[in-house]
C-alpha cells in the first residue's frame, strides 16, 4: 500500500514542489519548472579554461594560450547575471539552503565525463562558517551529488587562517589575502573538481589548485554556476 501511495504521489505535479523562481508548481523535476529552466542563461561555446565565451566550439581563448591557468578545466553554467546572482545572494546571505541545491542539480547538466573522483568545496574559515551556519559551497556540492552520485569531500581542504572579505579587492590584493590561506594533506585522490559559488578573478581557485598539485593531485577541474572574469 505504501508503494502504491508513493507512485501515486511522484506523478502527481505538487510531489515536485514549487519553483524556486516563480513560485509555480513544478512538474518535471524538483526545485525550477520547465519554463524557468529553458529561459535560463547559459554560456555558449565557453573556453574549457577559463569559460570565457568564444565564437567556436572546442577552442581555447587567446589569454589561455598566453597564460595557461594552473587547473585543467572549468566548467560553469553562466556569467554573473540574473537569476543566479539572487539565487547565490540569498543561499549564502538569507540562509536559503534550497537554493544551493537548485544551483548543484543545474551544474550538474552543465558538466560532462570524465568524472572527477570527488567534489572539494572551496571551504570558509571555522570562525565564518559557525557564524553562516552552513558553508554555501557544500549546499551546492549536494546538489551536484544528489544528481551525478560524484562523493563529496569537505574535510580535505581546510582554511587555515581569517581573511578579509574578497569582495572589494582587485588580482593583487586577493592574491596577497589568500596566500598560505589554505592547507591539505598528501591526498589518495588523482582527479578531482573545486567547486565554489561564483569565480571571479579566479585567485582562489589557483591558490587551492596549486596546493593540490603539491599533495599528489594530477587533475583539477574547477566548476561554480557563475563566473565573472574579464580579459
Amino acid at each position: 500500500m505504501i508503494r502504491r501511495l508513493t507512485a501515486r504521489l511522484q506523478s502527481c505535479p505538487l510531489w515536485w514542489g514549487q519553483c524556486l523562481l516563480c513560485r509555480q508548481d513544478c512538474q518535471h523535476q524538483a526545485l525550477i519548472c520547465r519554463q524557468c529552466q529553458d529561459e535560463l542563461p547559459r554560456l555558449e561555446r565557453p573556453c574549457p579554461l577559463c569559460a570565457f565565451p568564444l565564437p567556436v566550439d572546442d577552442a581555447h581563448c587567446g589569454h589561455c594560450q598566453r597564460s595557461r591557468p594552473p587547473w585543467q578545466r572549468m566548467r560553469v553554467l553562466a556569467d554573473f547575471v540574473a537569476p543566479y546572482g539572487r539565487l547565490i545572494h540569498d543561499l549564502k546571505y538569507h540562509r536559503k539552503v534550497l537554493n544551493g541545491r537548485l544551483l548543484g542539480q543545474l551544474l550538474a547538466d552543465a558538466v560532462e565525463p570524465p568524472w572527477p573522483e570527488a567534489i572539494l568545496p572551496v571551504p570558509l574559515h571555522w570562525w565564518r562558517r559557525l557564524r553562516r551556519g552552513y558553508n554555501q559551497a557544500e549546499e551546492i556540492a549536494h546538489g551536484l551529488h544528489r544528481v551525478l552520485g560524484i562523493p563529496v569531500d569537505r574535510r580535505t581542504l581546510r582554511r587555515t587562517r581569517a581573511t578579509p572579505s574578497q569582495t572589494h579587492l582587485d588580482r593583487r590584493q586577493r592574491q596577497q589575502n589568500l596566500h598560505g590561506a589554505f592547507a591539505a594533506p598528501p591526498l589518495g585522490y588523482r582527479h578531482v573538481a573545486l567547486l565554489d559559488d561564483v569565480i571571479t578573478t579566479g585567485t582562489t581557485m589557483m591558490e587551492l589548485t596549486r596546493l593540490l598539485h603539491s599533495q599528489g593531485v594530477e587533475q583539477v577541474e574547477v566548476w561554480a554556476p557563475c563566473r565573472t572574469l574579464e580579459h
